[in-house]
């Protein structure tokens, strides 16, 4: 199955009266043609928005790791906001061209985003204006 639009992506959760387990699988990435390069953790704080750029060879997977994040996006003309939280167990795919921000509702909210394109400042678009016009309604 391959993924091209914004989808959000549910995983397991193993609680137990010592803590909770959520694997993750790198099959289960390959099933939706999602090759992992790269990941890393971002900490927010509430009174700002991070990301607010999209990327032109990157595809991201947001989980959250911590706390309420609200992601808005912006694709093909159209603008979607999702409330991402660990207890829903859902993550948030973004394909390629897709305008993103994030917004973390305490400061220490944290997310885990994995990427399938090594780290680029080049292939970012950092401009909304210069999405706006040349890639939102793709």
């Amino acid at each position: 199955m391959k993924i091209s639009n914004l989808k959000k992506i549910k995983f397991n959760r193993y609680p137990e009266k010592s803590g909770e387990l959520i694997p993750f699988y790198i099959d289960d990435l390959k099933k939706i043609n999602f090759k992992l390069v790269r990941f890393f953790f971002l900490f927010g704080k509430k009174k700002y928005i991070r990301a607010d750029h999209a990327h032109k060879k990157c595809k991201q997977i947001i989980i959250p790791i911590k706390g309420k994040i609200k992601v808005t996006t912006y694709k093909k003309g159209k603008k979607k906001v999702f409330l991402l939280n660990r207890i829903k167990k859902e993550g948030l795919y973004i394909p390629t061209f897709t305008w993103i921000k994030i917004n973390f509702y305490k400061n220490d909210d944290c997310l885990l985003t994995l990427c399938s394109y090594k780290y680029d400042k080049k292939e970012y678009i950092n401009s909304f204006k210069i999405f706006k016009e040349k890639y939102f309604k793709k």
